[in-house]
């Protein structure tokens, strides 16, 4: 029916559960086995009527300078009451008395037994009738904790079975300190332990009952409907009791999931720096690249292109547009296939003749001309040899005539003497 966890400083899981926080995947936050409605939530409700962050009204009472805790991871700051709506009653006979019956029992330390037991029977509430429960509990709860204590009171009506969550600074009197300082304003300090005892552990529920009957209906919420002997509690209120415990553990699980992340954040920076110095050196080899590019293009531009550019002019002026590269180059090979007629005669196929055959013209046109124009150079050739021939053999003729004169020039004149004698 209702179950008591404390919290220290740090552990807000069970906040963000009773604000109906999302978690980053869109998703409400929840604790342990909990299904939410979401068609639902919009029912939920906060009884105390300071409503606002849960951790600023925690850290401002914990501020407050009337009250001492203790600057200590350990300690318990706030704890939390978890109070689910009767979801059974014990069935009475004729006289109002509680029917018994046998049945199987789960105990808190996981034994189960055969007891004799409260039967029960399900109840239903009206909707006026389950906020005036929860308006009586947060009642209770306040008197007992007093209100300036109270973090919140959220109402879920979105889960199997509505529930408040009460969170609260647990405080007591501060018996020393106001006994050597009277004259002083009286002090509380937060101790969960010694407010929430055994003794006040045993005594919460008859309390509890005893303030329900007194303010409304008798056994209109019968907080002790005998579920709890031996520790036993129906499925709803089996989960009610673990609530609070699942809380603890999911605030540990993110305390936990914080520290990975500041580890993977760690990680994360070392690998920031390491991909900023492959970044540099990207950044060398692309500034290398770019240089070798930009001088590959320059000696293109200087070798290259001049000679597709003439060859581009030089299919311009035959008038062989881009579109008609295609035509030439079928016409070509045509030409390795020729077909002949039955009167000997060879045909080759044009492909689009409309526009290849003015190139074909074109074509031989420039040919003529560059057979005419090397027969022309042919022809001035030869007339220039005949010319350098005629002039080198005038050229001999005139050397010869020369040296043969030179030699008659050089001979004796009178008779030898005969020396025969």
């Amino acid at each position: 029916m209702a179950n008591f966890e404390k919290f220290t400083r740090g552990d807000y899981g069970l906040f963000a559960h009773c604000e109906r926080k999302k978690d980053e995947n869109g998703n409400y936050i929840t604790l342990g086995n909990q299904r939410i409605d979401p068609a639902r939530t919009h029912l939920n409700y906060n009884m105390c009527p300071n409503s606002g962050e849960q951790r600023e009204r925690l850290e401002a009472r914990l501020s407050d300078p009337n009250v001492k805790c203790l600057n200590r991871a350990d300690v318990n700051v706030y704890g939390g009451w978890c109070v689910t709506l009767p979801t059974h009653v014990p069935v009475l006979d004729d006289l109002g008395n509680i029917v018994y019956e046998q049945k199987t029992v789960h105990h808190k330390d996981g034994t189960i037994t055969e007891d004799t037991v409260p039967k029960l029977k399900e109840v239903q509430y009206t909707g006026e009738e389950t906020k005036r429960f929860f308006e009586l509990v947060y009642l209770f709860l306040t008197e007992r904790y007093g209100e300036e204590n109270v973090i919140s009171a959220y109402v879920h009506m979105d889960e199997i079975t509505p529930h408040m969550h009460f969170l609260f600074v647990p405080v007591i009197e501060d018996k020393k300190w106001n006994a050597k300082n009277p004259d002083k304003p009286p002090r509380v300090k937060v101790c969960a332990k010694e407010l929430i005892d055994k003794i006040e552990m045993s005594v919460f529920h008859p309390e509890l009952q005893k303030f329900l009957d007194t303010h409304s209906e008798k056994n209109l919420y019968p907080v002790l409907n005998g579920t709890t002997i031996g520790g036993n509690r129906t499925i709803a209120e089996l989960k009610a009791q673990t609530a609070l415990e699942e809380a603890a553990d999911a605030t540990r699980q993110a305390q936990a999931v914080k520290e990975a992340a500041e580890r993977t954040i760690s990680e994360v920076k070392e690998q920031e720096k390491q991909v900023q110095a492959d970044i540099e050196s990207i950044q060398e080899v692309r500034q290398e690249t770019e240089a070798d590019t930009e001088k590959w293009l320059e000696e293109l531009e200087e070798k290259e292109v001049p000679i597709v550019q003439g060859l581009r002019d030089d299919l311009k002026d035959m008038g062989i547009a881009p579109e008609g590269y295609d035509d030439i180059k079928n016409f070509a090979k045509a030409l390795d296939n020729p077909v002949k007629s039955k009167t000997g005669k060879t045909y080759v196929e044009i492909p689009n003749p409309e526009r290849t055959l003015p190139i074909i013209k074109k074509v031989m046109n420039k040919v003529i001309a560059a057979i005419e124009k090397t027969r022309e150079l042919t022809k001035k050739v030869k007339d220039q040899m005949g010319k350098a021939r005629v002039s080198v053999r005038a050229m001999l003729k005139e050397a010869q005539e020369e040296a043969r004169r030179q030699n008659a020039e050089r001979k004796p004149t009178g008779k030898k003497k005969d020396i025969s004698r």
